[in-house]
């Protein structure tokens, strides 16, 4: 048993040898049949030789000779074929196959493997080369990783940057919304516009024109940053410049060299300006009500998103300047007569005792002067009452050309007006009383339709505060009883109130 489990060993290490040798190979698979073949024939001669050595022995030497050299050529032949077949088998199919998969993995198809069918030379090199394959995989996978990694860093970067001016473009848009909605004095309003665009976006020069809707021009409400203030109310027409082609055509105009661009008109040649300036129209409900212009000293200093922040602030903004202009128009409604256009008698009052507290305050005079027209229900009785409120009209123009942009015209009820005069003492409040008759005496007022002009005296009663009266009620008394007065002694004229000292006496 001994024996014979040494001679499997030594047979099972003979065959592993001959799996793990090419050479041992090729030899066993072409010596053995060779051998064998050569064996065979040789017998097989012998065999025929002898037969023939019983019946003649020269002939026997002859036939022997030529077999034996026949057998040996048949033995090479077969030989020879037995290698060629045995090299094709285990040599060079093997290495074809193994250089079929060698060229697609030069191609790049690094997930091919070669064919192990064996444990020679030709099967440790096809698993040394699918190893080498495996981590050559590993490398480009991790490569691949790695650059994707990478690509997805760089893309996350970029989108992180994008949302974070984003958010700085929403942030920027929330403070000027609430910096302009805040209030609704526009003034106030394009002050803060211009503050925070400047300090946000990098601006030098910031100015807001707005359409006068009078005369249909641009006017320079407001200017911010390095802008002159002289340019403050200085007008432009439709078409006329950068600004006025943005307003004429209602699109944003950017100018990346203004230098280069004849239209820029540097604010008519008052003030030398250099770099790249952007206008973008303000829309409110399909309505253009100006336009908003900035400056940078770089030339093509705007990009598109700066654009596109600038056409947003310039929404938000038109939205706002429309609300306040709205508001403003509200409240002159509210505070102004329609007839005549001046103040009336809420706003009267309330202006009365604001002058009443600064006077008191400030212990400076405060005249307060009552108009009535003279027979002024004739002229509606005669010429009708178009005519009559033609009539107050124009008496009510010209009383606020006559008087001071403080002075108050406001118009107290039917045809009568009251002037207040603050830091305006009684001695001076009858001059003004007697320059605003002659002024209405010398007017020429509109008259009836195929009639020449119209002509109406005034009366006038002048009361001051501390002289003739202590507070609103008794100024607004005492004027009215001095125009009583006027009437009384014939029309026409200025009469003063009784101050209270002898009123009382």
């Amino acid at each position: 048993m001994a024996g014979q489990a040494g001679r499997y060993r030594i047979s099972d290490v003979v065959l592993k040898r001959i799996r793990s040798s090419l050479a041992l190979k090729l030899i066993l698979a072409s010596a053995v049949p060779s051998a064998v073949v050569l064996l065979v024939g040789l017998g097989a001669l012998v065999e025929h030789s002898r037969r023939i050595a019983l019946t003649s022995p020269t002939m026997a030497f002859e036939e022997l000779r030529d077999g034996a050299v026949v057998g040996t050529l048949l033995a090479l032949t077969f030989a020879g074929m037995t290698v060629a077949l045995a090299v094709r088998h285990f040599l060079i199919k093997p290495i074809q196959s193994l250089g079929q998969v060698m060229a697609r993995a030069e191609l790049g198809e690094f997930l091919v493997r070669a064919r192990v069918s064996s444990e020679d030379e030709l099967g440790k090199l096809s698993k040394s080369f699918n190893t080498m394959l495996s981590r050559v995989t590993d490398m480009a996978v991790t490569e691949i990783e790695a650059r994707e990694e990478l690509s997805l860093q760089a893309e996350l970067k970029a989108v992180n940057e994008q949302l974070q001016a984003h958010v700085g473009e929403m942030e920027l848009l929330l403070d000027v919304s609430k910096a302009i909605s805040g209030t609704l004095d526009l003034p106030e309003q394009l002050q803060l516009l211009g503050k925070q665009i400047c300090a946000r976006l990098g601006v030098a020069e910031f100015s807001v024109m707005l359409v006068d809707e009078a005369t249909h021009q641009l006017v320079v409400e407001a200017v911010a940053g390095d802008a002159p203030a002289t340019v403050r109310g200085m007008r432009f027409h439709l078409g006329e410049g950068v600004a006025g082609e943005a307003a004429a055509k209602g699109q944003t105009i950017y100018v990346k060299d203004v230098d280069s661009d004849p239209r820029y008109l540097h604010y008519k040649g008052r003030a030398k300006t250099t770099g790249s300036f952007l206008a973008v129209p303000l829309r409110s409900k399909g309505r253009i009500v100006g336009v908003m212009n900035m400056n940078r000293r770089e030339l093509d200093a705007f990009d598109a998103r700066a654009v596109r922040l600038a056409e947003a602030i310039a929404a938000q903004a038109a939205l706002a300047i429309a609300n306040a202009r709205l508001y403003q128009q509200t409240l002159e409604l509210s505070f102004t007569d329609p007839l005549t256009g001046v103040a009336n008698r809420r706003q009267l009052f309330l202006r009365l005792e604001q002058e009443f507290s600064r006077s008191v305050r400030f212990g400076d005079p405060l005249s307060l002067t009552m108009i009535d027209l003279d027979l002024f229900k004739h002229v509606n009785d005669r010429h009708g009452h178009t005519v009559g409120d033609g009539v107050l009209r124009g008496v009510a123009l010209a009383l606020r050309r006559n008087v001071r942009k403080i002075d108050i015209v406001a118009r107290y009820g039917g045809e009568e007006f009251c002037i207040v005069l603050p830091r305006v003492g009684k001695p001076e409040a009858i001059e003004v009383a007697e320059k605003l008759r002659r002024a209405v005496a010398a007017a020429k007022l509109p008259g009836p339709d195929g009639g020449g002009p119209l002509s109406v005296t005034i009366s006038i009663g002048v009361a001051t505060l501390g002289i003739d009266a202590d507070d609103v009620a008794g100024l607004i008394e005492k004027a009215d009883q001095a125009l009583y007065e006027a009437k009384r002694e014939g029309r026409d004229r200025v009469a003063m109130a009784i101050p209270v000292q002898r009123a009382s006496a």
